[in-house]
């Protein structure tokens, strides 16, 4: 791949990835609005039109991995794992 080709391809993931966080801002507006709205009405459930809506709260419970290593590194060291993967970076 020539350099050129290769700036135009870089190019366009620049593009499409200033398009992506444009429509997750655009998203995150747009159910911030429905969000709000179900609260208002104090639903849980809502219908409109063909679209059902469902708001719930979610509780997720994680092991806080640096003050498990701090407290017990004795604990960590026997369940932690390692992973990899690549990262590129284009600026």
């Amino acid at each position: 791949m020539s350099q050129n080709e290769l700036h135009d391809v870089i190019k366009e993931l620049k593009e499409f990835k200033l398009l992506k966080e444009e429509a997750e801002a655009r998203i995150a507006e747009l159910e911030s609005v429905i969000k709000d709205e179900m609260k208002s009405q104090e639903l849980e459930k809502m219908v409109v039109g063909e679209y059902k809506c469902s708001l719930a709260t979610v509780t997720s419970k994680r092991v806080d991995s640096k003050a498990l290593q701090e407290n017990r590194p004795d604990i960590y060291a026997l369940f932690v794992k390692a992973s990899s993967y690549e990262r590129l970076t284009v600026r």
